[in-house]
């Protein structure tokens, strides 16, 4: 059945207040979320538990989505999904500041607050990219989620180097206590904002639910399948250095909070200049062409890394990650709502979501091994360094070339792209 759309006027209203809700979340990611690893190795977290808070929250929060439309189709309402989940959320960042009173077991105590709050945050998203994909028209996608994820970077980046000058000044629990406190309110302002929206009906939850098992039996068999097939090996390939990057900067190469938060705010900065680019070039070429020089801009990023520990040079790193990450992040989700169509797309997200949280985690366990058991002695940083990026190439090239773009696209060749895309990149680092 296809959605009953509200009048235009509370869809634009509903857009806005999605701009709003995006700005909040980005308060949590920048004053909470980006410190949570700090905030653990803070409080005595070694090797074992910091592998386990970068893959056993990101695991139970992947799995949980299997039960997201199931509890759609039950509630009958994508919006009270979303609303319960982030309120949730919203709870277990009280919990975070107790943890340095469960002494001896406060490690353990944050790992589990961990669980529920990725499970909190996860089990929404199908429902919200479901929602979000029947009020967004479909040719101004590239253009709207790209204005929204910009918005998003900016004010992750104030956020974030706001919490890196708090840490810098307090360097105590204190410090982390208030960056938690400014994560929940920007929760609470979520749920502000997400309650002003409108929700189409008669769309997604009216069916019935295919299992799990029958989709992987047939996943490389369509179009859509394969790319969720992509992602999820693509996560892989990203995550046996992704979780180990905040480890090798804070305990190896000894950056202070300060620095550590100059080398995230690069990212998110150039991020921010660049997702226009991405949506906008989307909505004209299609998402399928464009996720071939973000992925190859992602490949290169860990063996850039091989060559220098200079802080100066790490921020050149990450902002060519920046543009590679805002491309992917954005292409990635657009695709996802190209390819499905309304009355499937909860389930559809949720088993896309499942697939790459298992690949986020399967990631960081094959990087954390080769940590713990120091497979390369001292060169054990660069050679999962060096493993992810040869594993992003061979996916990238093995998969890419196999899917098809779903909706009628302006045709241009990689190579007229590819040096759009440079010169663009020139202009960002200059």
């Amino acid at each position: 059945m296809p959605p009953t759309k509200p009048p235009q006027e509370e869809i634009k209203k509903s857009l806005r207040y999605s701009l709003w809700d995006g700005a909040s979340w980005s308060l949590t990611v920048g004053f909470a979320e980006l410190y949570f690893s700090p905030f653990a190795i803070f409080l005595g977290a070694a090797d074992v538990i910091l592998g386990l808070l970068s893959t056993l929250p990101q695991l139970a929060g992947a799995i949980s989505q299997l039960v997201t439309p199931v509890l759609v189709k039950k509630i009958g309402s994508r919006k009270r999904v979303v609303l319960s989940g982030v309120a949730a959320q919203g709870g277990m960042l009280l919990f975070f500041m107790l943890s340095p009173f469960f002494h001896p077991y406060h490690l353990f105590f944050l790992l589990a607050v961990a669980c529920l709050y990725w499970i909190s945050w996860m089990i929404t998203v199908p429902a919200w990219e479901s929602w979000m994909g029947d009020i967004v028209p479909e040719k101004r996608r590239g253009a709207y989620f790209g204005r929204r994820n910009q918005i998003i970077q900016l004010v992750m980046f104030g956020a974030l180097v706001g919490g890196g000058w708090i840490l810098n000044l307090f360097q105590t629990y204190r410090g982390f206590l208030i960056l938690i406190v400014l994560g929940l309110i920007g929760r609470l302002l979520s749920l502000i904002f997400i309650g002003k929206q409108t929700e189409p009906r008669g769309t997604d939850g009216t069916g019935p639910v295919p299992s799990f098992v029958g989709f992987l039996k047939t996943i490389h068999r369509n179009n859509f399948g394969r790319f969720v097939l992509f992602v999820a090996l693509f996560a892989v390939a990203m995550n046996v250095a992704s979780p180990y990057f905040v480890q090798y900067m804070l305990d190896e190469l000894r950056f202070s909070y300060l620095q550590f938060m100059a080398v995230f705010a690069a990212m998110i900065g150039v991020k921010f200049v660049t997702i226009p680019f991405w949506g906008r070039f989307s909505d004209r070429y299609g998402t399928r062409k464009l996720l071939v020089p973000s992925c190859l801009l992602l490949s290169l990023t860990p063996l850039l890394w091989l060559w220098s520990s200079n802080f100066y040079y790490i921020l050149f790193i990450q902002i060519v990650a920046g543009v590679g990450i805002g491309g992917f992040e954005l292409l990635s989700f657009n695709f996802l709502l190209d390819s499905t169509r309304p009355e499937d797309r909860t389930r559809n997200a949720a088993y896309y979501q499942v697939l790459m949280g298992v690949g986020i985690v399967a990631g960081s366990v094959v990087g954390g091994l080769i940590m713990k058991f120091s497979l390369f002695d001292d060169k054990t940083y660069f050679a999962i360094f060096l493993l992810s990026a040869l594993l992003r190439l061979a996916i990238s090239a093995g998969f890419l070339p196999r899917l098809k773009e779903i909706r009628e696209v302006e045709s241009i060749s990689y190579r007229k792209l590819l040096s759009q895309v440079i010169r663009f990149q020139k202009s960002v680092v200059e």
